[in-house]
């Protein structure tokens, strides 16, 4: 082992425990047990020698042979192999999350130089960047931006920032962070705990999932403990709506639009509509076929193909709104209110306006009943099974039900978890969202998965490890309070998915 690393085993672990960083991502822990390990298979070894052999060993006439043993299998190999190569990955991102991190402080640094220079601190920091960028051959504008977002990092999110410079939360994770959180950090009104608080739950939020679930969830999170209600925000929102375009060479250029979430919703919906209108032998693809299809409504009212009725689609949308929020006819400020915005695709915060703008509008409801301790979705007023099925499934999941995924429960397949053909059943219980691709991947690797009560579904990577996907609630959550101090208890008093005792 020593001759491996070069150096004595114990220092090097000793250098592990103080801050380094091992090639193959082993902690201090780890490397002791296979310290103890390998001091335990050379000590056999040795035992396993005649008085011959021993000597020829000291003299340097033979090595010490390994103990004669069963074949490595070939999953043995494979699995050795994995656990290399995810180690040695692991370990790099650490080493890049640790020189990102040192970089974010240098950065910050100087910015907080230029602060503390006093003088005209915008001239003197687009000096400071000039400087570096003329150095790095990079953009002063670009360079600025960066030193002044370093610094926002460090001194506004230093739970966040330690939290990647550590490796527990990828750089990814730090942007959705930094992004989720400047609503908040903006607001003078906001107690300067409760910022904490937020970040500090990011963060542990950050350390489980994926950075686009991590996105979808720090919305709510956020959006708590703002001062000004949504409608507020959402009110000068809307004077930022735009169009733009952007050349995206080879004689193509790239069109975008900020709009509201729910008429850019239904824009997004009504082309999917087209598109799954359009003739078999088509050979243009849903997205080929999506952005033909904007072109013509723009341009000329109707959609491609028009003789397929393709124009006379209407989008659909969903929305999930609290019933509370219908009740109110006022968006005052100092109006006591359940702090639970509608969602619009599980995803989107809604204005309490819009959604009732929506509700009057709407000829047609299907309600949705959430459990009132979880919020999660327990059922909704349909008769017909297998229609209920699916409109219960989609509330449920929300999204793709492979760990890490975000793709929208619209652009998903309802799977079988016990395959159908091998006897698995079409029930709640044994359906969930995955989509197109880890629909396939379900079926064409090594990917294992099993569901378990309440539509939590525990996967089993080819590697062996087990990893849990559980439902997000749809709706609020209530938390028990104490009855003397008023303190929250637990956030939840059942687990999730289990109905109301109603």
């Amino acid at each position: 082992m020593d001759g491996d690393w070069g150096l004595d085993a114990e220092d090097y672990i000793a250098s592990i425990r103080a801050g380094a960083i091992d090639p193959y991502g082993r902690s201090a822990a780890e490397l002791e047990d296979e310290l103890a390990a390998f001091d335990r298979d050379w000590g056999e070894r040795l035992a396993a020698l005649t008085p011959d052999e021993l000597e020829a060993v000291v003299e340097g006439r033979m090595q010490v042979p390994p103990l004669p043993g069963p074949a490595e299998s070939e999953r043995a190999a494979w699995l050795r192999r994995e656990e290399q190569f995810t180690g040695q990955i692991k370990a790099l991102q650490a080493q890049r999350a640790r020189l990102e991190a040192r970089e974010r402080e240098l950065l910050a640094g100087r910015f907080q130089r230029v602060r503390d220079e006093g003088g005209e601190v915008v001239t003197a920091l687009k000096e400071a960047a000039s400087i570096l960028a003329a150095e790095l051959r990079q953009s002063d504008r670009g360079i600025e931006q960066r030193m002044a977002t370093a610094w926002q990092i460090v001194t506004e999110l230093p739970a966040a920032h330690e939290a990647h410079k550590t490796g527990r939360i990828s750089a990814g994770h730090l942007r959705v962070i930094e992004q989720a959180t400047h609503p908040l950090r903006i607001d003078v009104d906001a107690d300067p705990a409760e910022r904490a608080r937020v970040e500090r739950e990011l963060v542990a939020i950050a350390e489980t999932t994926t950075p686009s679930r991590l996105r979808s969830r720090s919305k709510r999170v956020v959006d708590r403990v703002l001062t000004q209600p949504l409608q507020q925000r959402h009110r000068v929102a809307m004077e930022r709506r735009d169009v733009w375009m952007v050349d995206a060479g080879d004689g193509m250029v790239d069109i975008g639009a900020r709009v509201p979430a729910v008429v850019g919703a239904g824009i997004f919906d009504r082309l999917t509509q087209a598109a799954r209108s359009k003739p078999k032998d088509d050979p243009r693809t849903w997205d080929q076929f999506r952005a033909d299809a904007l072109c013509e409504l723009l341009l000329t009212g109707q959609t491609p193909d028009d003789l397929h009725a393709t124009n006379a689609l209407t989008a659909t949308i969903a929305i999930t709104i609290p019933a509370t929020e219908l009740l109110r006819d006022t968006d005052d400020a100092d109006e006591p209110q359940l702090r639970f915005p509608a969602l619009l695709d599980g995803r989107v915060l809604v204005d309490p306006a819009t959604v009732r703008t929506l509700a009057a509008d709407t000829a047609t409801w299907e309600r949705l009943f959430t459990h009132p301790v979880t919020g999660l979705p327990v059922t909704v007023d349909t008769y017909t099974p297998n229609r209920a099925q699916r409109r219960w499934l989609r509330a449920r999941d929300g999204r793709c039900r492979w760990p890490g995924c975000d793709n929208p429960v619209n652009r998903a397949d309802l799977d079988h978890t016990l395959d159908h053909a091998s006897g698995g059943p079409t029930s709640i219980e044994n359906l969930a969202h995955l989509c197109r691709r880890h629909h396939v991947m379900k079926h064409s690797t090594r990917w294992g998965v099993r569901q378990l009560p309440d539509g939590v579904l525990e996967w089993t990577t080819p590697v062996g490890a087990v990893l849990r996907d559980e439902p997000e609630p749809q709706g609020p959550v209530f938390a028990e309070r104490d009855p003397i101090w008023g303190l929250p208890v637990t956030a939840c008093t059942a687990p999730p998915g289990v109905p109301p005792p109603f």
